[in-house]
C-alpha cells in the first residue's frame, strides 16, 4: 500500500513539473540552454607551480605545439601508408629511418609532457595514455624488427 502511495506522489509530482515546464515563457532552445548549463561541470586544469615546469607546460599545451605534433602525426601516417610488398631495400631503409625519426619526435613529446604534467596528471588523461602506448608500441616494433634480422 505504501508503494502505491509513493508511486502516486511521484507521478503527480512529475505531471505538475511537466505542466509548469510547458507553461513557462522560455522557448525550446532557451530551455535546452538552461538544462545544459545546469548539467555542466567545470573542467579541471592542471597548472604547475614550479617556474621551469610552468614554462614546459605552457609550451606543451600551446596551439603551436598541438599543430606541430598534428603535422608529425600526419607525416608519420603518410610514411606508414608508403609500405608495400616488393619494396626495394633502399626504400625500406628510408622508411625505417623515418620511423626512427617519428618515434624520436613522439618520445620527446612524451618526455616534455611528462615533465610538464607530472606522472599522476599525465597518466590521468586518457589521450596521454593512448599516446604513451603508441610510443611504447613503436619501440616494441623497432626492437622486434631488429631482433628478427639478427
Amino acid at each position: 500500500m505504501v508503494n502505491i502511495f509513493v508511486g502516486f506522489i511521484i507521478v503527480t509530482f512529475q505531471r505538475e513539473g511537466e505542466r509548469e515546464y510547458k507553461n513557462c515563457e522560455l522557448n525550446k532552445n532557451q530551455r535546452k540552454c538552461i538544462e545544459y548549463a545546469l548539467k555542466a561541470r567545470p573542467r579541471r586544469r592542471y597548472i604547475p607551480k614550479g617556474h621551469l615546469q610552468y614554462k614546459i607546460w605552457s609550451m606543451v599545451v600551446s596551439k603551436k605545439m598541438e599543430m606541430t605534433i598534428f603535422f608529425f602525426i600526419f607525416m608519420n601516417t603518410v610514411t606508414l601508408a608508403c609500405k608495400h610488398d616488393g619494396m626495394s631495400p633502399t626504400f625500406s631503409s628510408v622508411l625505417d629511418g623515418f620511423n626512427y625519426f617519428f618515434t624520436a619526435v613522439f618520445t620527446v613529446e612524451f618526455i616534455l609532457k611528462l615533465s610538464a604534467f607530472g606522472f599522476r596528471h599525465y597518466f590521468g588523461d586518457l589521450w596521454n595514455v593512448i599516446d604513451f602506448l603508441i610510443v611504447l608500441g613503436s619501440y616494441i616494433d623497432i626492437i622486434v624488427s631488429k631482433v628478427s634480422f639478427v
